[in-house]
């Protein structure tokens, strides 16, 4: 076979090297995009942890994002959703009912979808959305969204809490501070009532002088 040199001046054998060096840099560069653009956000990773009945970690995940205000607008009006409905999915209404109240001062139009949201968290909502229809009738100040003050927090065993927001699984350390400075209080409190009784005392000489002896006490003579 006889070949025949190439002219890579041409356009056509630019045109083809073009194409074997694309094909050989997009596969290696494809997977990569992808697994970038699929990583889970922390809102996704929320609803995640509420669609795998993890409602511990779904709510410590996303109360964290509200409290620090990471988020806004619609992100931040699903965040609330799904935290309002795990605190309903773990028995505690209170405080999905102050979640929903919550979304409602922000955005009063706002309704969940019924289609999506099961009775039991439908019927939570419907009552938030009654106290706070009363609330506005009555022209109560509305308090800031983030301050639930209202609805004592839910209790969330400590290995979840460590699991998800990486705090320490012992509080040791709280306790051998407390107790440090309770010894403090006893100390200073030992040194202050001290002072004051030294003061008080005026080592004899600076207070009140003694009563005189009274030599003629019943049943003894007197001085001759």
């Amino acid at each position: 076979m006889r070949w025949f040199p190439v002219r890579w001046s041409s356009p056509l054998a630019a045109m083809l090297v073009g194409c074997q060096l694309l094909t050989l840099t997009v596969p290696a560069l494809g997977p990569r995009s992808a697994a970038a653009q699929t990583a889970p956000t922390p809102l996704r990773r929320g609803q995640e942890y509420y669609d795998q009945s993890r409602f511990d970690e779904a709510i410590l995940l996303l109360k964290d994002l509200v409290d620090r205000s990471l988020l806004s607008g619609d992100d931040l009006v699903k965040a609330r959703e799904v935290i309002a409905r795990s605190y309903v999915k773990k028995g505690y209404p209170v405080q999905g009912r102050e979640m929903f109240k919550a979304i409602l001062r922000d955005r009063p139009d706002w309704r969940p979808d019924p289609i999506r949201v099961p009775p039991d968290e439908m019927g939570i909502f419907d009552a938030a959305l009654n106290e706070y229809q009363a609330e506005v009738q009555r022209g109560v100040a509305q308090p800031k969204p983030d301050t639930l003050a209202a609805a004592p927090a839910a209790p969330i065993s400590a290995p979840v809490a460590a699991r998800v927001l990486g705090q320490p699984k012992e509080l040791s350390g709280k306790k051998k501070s407390l107790a440090s400075q309770w010894w403090v209080w006893v100390l200073g409190a030992g040194v202050v009532g001290g002072a004051a009784a030294a003061l008080g005392g005026g080592g004899g000489d600076g207070g009140n002088p003694p009563p005189a002896a009274r030599d003629d006490l019943p049943g003894f003579p007197g001085h001759p």
